[in-house]
């Protein structure tokens, strides 16, 4: 009886958003177009060239060697193992949702647990830099100061919460033994793996266009349905889908203080178009979402915390 009463629910609503798509047919035909431009003009741009570079580095034992030089310090920071360190810089540089589609995979191939992979989770959400000082300082707010000051905000309210979710036990990962997954791969001629990188990558920002092109169309059905206040427009937008919210943000009235706190608040969060993306990733080993998902309100507040703390310094 539950699962006929959930199917007849999940039926009745599709059929009314079915009903909503063809009423505000103009609407959603715009939201698309605009869901086209933002993959077209941030997110391909941004994303696809580090998905292509990060596949190769993966192939060709990066991991192993960023481990081994550079990852000293993730056992006694995070209580990680080295490996995981490869997580964190990609995931710096690309901006997410590429901490979820690598962990998921080191976690399949086994280079890193279940558990470790859910921990490395909840703080490594970062943002595309080129994302953060390019179309937010230089062509939304004209603010190179404070698109560095939110930058700093978002990276160390990051850094901060892998140290307070760090395990108070953990393995001895000098001891510990990692299989060596690139044996297989290193027979493997590297047209062979640049063509696989390249399928790989489109696959996954083809998908995010998708799901940023769905949540578009949920936030204008609902803008259309309901009169809101500009802030409540504005912030419902970045909730669901953090790049119109960000955009709506730098063509709003609010004060320079007040525009550089909702930024940082989407990008902390990330709007729940970003959090399916990464669910779509997690569900591939099955890890777990909500640690995930309550990190990013203890990322929201501590992101604030330091914006508060240092926004008077810098812009008095």
């Amino acid at each position: 009886m539950k699962k006929i009463n959930t199917s007849s629910f999940i039926v009745a609503f599709f059929a009314i958003l079915t009903i909503l798509l063809i009423t505000y047919s103009k609407e959603v035909i715009e939201s698309v177009g605009f869901s086209i431009s933002i993959w077209k003009e941030n997110l391909f741009p941004s994303l696809f060239p580090f998905f292509v570079l990060s596949n190769l580095l993966i192939e060709y034992d990066f991991i192993h060697f960023l481990g081994k030089y550079f990852g000293r310090w993730m056992p006694q920071l995070f209580g990680l193992p080295k490996e995981s360190s490869f997580i964190l810089f990609i995931s710096m540089i690309s901006g997410f949702p590429s901490s979820a589609k690598y962990t998921s995979r080191l976690v399949g191939e086994k280079i890193l647990t279940k558990e470790e992979g859910e921990q490395l989770l909840t703080f490594t959400h970062f943002a595309n830099p080129l994302f953060i000082l390019g179309f937010i300082g230089t062509t939304l707010l004209h603010n190179q100061t404070l698109a560095l000051f939110l930058l700093f905000c978002h990276i160390s309210s990051n850094i901060i919460l892998g140290i307070l979710e760090r395990k108070e036990s953990m393995k001895d990962f000098e001891k510990e033994e990692k299989r060596d997954f690139f044996k297989e791969k290193k027979s493997y001629n590297f047209g062979k793996i640049f063509t696989k990188s390249i399928i790989d990558s489109l696959n996954t920002t083809f998908l995010l266009l998708g799901v940023v092109t769905c949540f578009l169309v949920l936030t204008t059905i609902l803008q259309s349905m309901i009169p809101m206040e500009d802030f409540v427009k504005i912030f419902l937008s970045g909730l669901l889908e953090m790049t119109q919210g960000i955009k709506l943000v730098g063509t709003s009235s609010f004060s320079l203080f007040f525009k550089g706190l909702l930024i940082l608040v989407f990008l902390s969060f990330g709007g729940f178009s970003i959090h399916m993306q990464v669910l779509s990733f997690l569900s591939e080993q099955n890890l777990r979402y909500f640690p995930y998902f309550w990190s990013r309100i203890l990322q929201v507040i501590l992101a604030s915390i330091l914006y508060f703390l240092f926004f008077p310094l810098l812009f008095h």
